[in-house]
């Protein structure tokens, strides 16, 4: 990781950014000044392809914007990389660490795809604007209500094809009623 020095970040202009911010799902409800806020306390950073972000597992408090660039998200199962999913320009990733205990690891790696720059905000940072931190802290709620509903769905979708499925190839097929079982009958 390279921190982008300050004439570099110059060179991208902040309304640039601030019109990025502002059309990021996590920062809706967010006025002009509170995107100003918010910019003022992250940190540019720059990543060359297969470089990694963080680790699954690793401690941190942080979160990113991605500004320009792509990067995968992968959890480790039996020594193999499970990629899960890719994000680019205009994602977030990191929010749960905002919200964990400090002592709780991440939940999975993040490595660049391509050179990747993106804005870094940590926990103490936001701290210092509280009133854009609860702003951003109830965006963060609601992404992961909605992430767990995902999750939720595709449990009880895979339970009902006997578990014995992929998640992935449950993704593409009907839903079959569930069987309607009677009480006491």
């Amino acid at each position: 990781m390279n921190h982008l020095p300050g004439k570099d970040r110059d060179k991208v202009e902040t309304a640039t950014i601030l019109k990025l911010l502002g059309q990021v799902r996590i920062f809706e409800g967010f006025g002009p000044g509170d995107l100003k806020d918010f910019l003022a306390q992250t940190i540019g950073c720059t990543y060359a392809a297969g470089d990694e972000v963080f680790a699954e597992g690793e401690p941190g408090r942080d979160m990113h914007i991605i500004l320009t660039g792509k990067v995968e998200v992968f959890r480790k199962s039996a020594g193999l990389e499970v990629p899960l999913l890719k994000l680019g320009s205009g994602e977030t990733f990191g929010e749960m660490s905002l919200v964990q205990d400090a002592n709780v690891g991440r939940t999975a790696s993040i490595r660049a795809m391509e050179n990747t720059a993106t804005l870094r905000i940590d926990h103490d940072s936001l701290t210092r604007i509280p009133g854009v931190a609860s702003k951003l802290y109830r965006n963060i709620a609601r992404t992961l209500a909605t992430r767990l509903k995902i999750s939720t769905d595709l449990v009880m979708f895979q339970v009902q094809y006997g578990g014995d499925v992929p998640p992935s190839e449950t993704l593409s097929r009907t839903r079959r009623k569930p069987a309607v079982r009677k009480l006491g009958g």
